[in-house]
């Protein structure tokens, strides 16, 4: 079990040296006697359980930092002390939802210790109920995708062939949170399920569009935002599809301009250009591709080694395995596309109708070893 962090915040550096005796086993007890030093802290990355803050200290900084608690770590629980000339600035704050609740002084060790202790259940409960939320949401976002599997595979192919390098790029500009990031890319091209399939295979082949096809084709971003948007908890993800498309703005977030460089990178390295040159190109194109994102991407490209690959029949296909070519059955329909991770529904699909499908092994695949890690395979052969 990972430890629990209180921050205690108080100009008395000896303020919380009665509770060290007091808490539950396992809870690290951390006293900054200022704010700025408590903002370190956090920039840090130190998990915070719950945080303690004495009002007062530089004035209204610390509603400066109780706001950043409760946008960058909302599972922490906000309490204040506060003196009698403070309680109205403490009242305001839990008015406006900033704080859990709030100690007026002098208040006892041991009564602060049982608060303190209310306070790191409350934590553990959150953070439980956040969990089991953000499983149920992917399970949602896991059926979305499978789906897209079944019925347009190509349009999946875009998303699978971005990703690593959206996520590194994040990673590079520091996105928080990244996981924010890795759903929007993941379902970047859902809303290409109420398009034609057709459109959307010429589309990721390099074909060329007639102008009525780009018109369809550009509407699968706004498609999956309305799609999203009747999640809550997929509101942000939704908007940063939403945009991931458009010309650059000031609004756009910055998770939307990453995708963006990534998709009109992967449009024109599919049709046979070099990724570092396209991206080279876009330098001091201000108005269209944001500097900072081309910069970044440009770091995270990478060429790696041939992979290996080996032929397998149909009973020896696996999750997780990489397709090294096309999966066509007899009519000439693909099934699988080149860099396609095998899925579990994808595998399911192949083993409950492998006459009706019309297969015929054995296929190429990249080696376990080498598929493991996924993101370039398809750029293998």
């Amino acid at each position: 079990m990972s430890q629990a962090t209180l921050l205690f915040v108080d100009h008395d550096p000896a303020a919380s040296a009665p509770l060290a005796g007091a808490l539950p086993a396992g809870v690290r007890l951390v006293h900054c006697t200022g704010y700025d030093q408590a903002r370190k802290l956090l920039q840090g990355k130190h998990g915070v359980a719950v945080a303690v803050l004495e009002l007062g200290l530089d004035g209204a900084d610390a509603f400066a930092l109780l706001e950043e608690l409760q946008q960058h770590s909302p599972s922490t629980v906000r309490m204040v002390l506060t003196s009698s000339g403070s309680q109205a600035d403490a009242v305001a704050a839990i008015n406006r939802g900033r704080v859990w609740r709030y100690l007026a002084r002098p208040c006892p060790p041991r009564e602060l210790a049982g608060h303190l202790a209310e306070a790191l259940r409350a934590h553990a409960a959150d953070v439980q109920e956040r969990k089991g939320a953000r499983q149920r949401l992917l399970g949602g976002v896991k059926v979305l995708v499978d789906i897209l599997e079944l019925v347009n595979p190509e349009a999946l192919d875009y998303s699978r062939r971005i990703r690593e390098r959206v996520l590194t790029t994040g990673r590079l500009l520091n996105v928080q949170p990244l996981s924010r990031l890795e759903l929007a890319v993941t379902l970047s091209h859902v809303g290409c399920l109420a398009l034609p399939g057709e459109i959307v295979a010429k589309m990721n082949t390099g074909q060329a569009l007639t102008p009525e096809e780009q018109q369809i084709f550009g509407m699968h971003p706004s498609i999956a935002a309305s799609l999203l948007n009747n999640i809550d908890t997929l509101a942000p993800v939704a908007r940063i599809i939403l945009h991931q498309s458009a010309p650059l703005h000031d609004g756009q977030p910055l998770e939307s301009r990453i995708i963006k460089v990534a998709l009109d990178v992967d449009r024109l390295e599919n049709r046979g250009a070099d990724a570092v040159k396209v991206l080279e190109s876009m330098r001091g194109k201000a108005r269209a591709y944001d500097q900072t994102v081309v910069e970044a991407m440009l770091r995270a490209v990478y060429r790696p080694e041939p992979v290996p690959v080996r032929r397998v029949g149909l009973a020896e296909l696996r999750e997780g395995m990489v397709m090294a070519e096309d999966m066509v059955n007899a009519d000439g329909v693909k099934l699988l596309l080149r860099g396609q991770r095998l899925s579990a529904a994808s595998l399911a699909r192949l083993a409950a109708f492998p006459e009706t499908l019309g297969l015929h092994g054995p296929f190429l695949v990249l080696a376990p070893e080498a598929g493991a890690g996924g993101g370039q395979g398809q750029d293998q052969g």
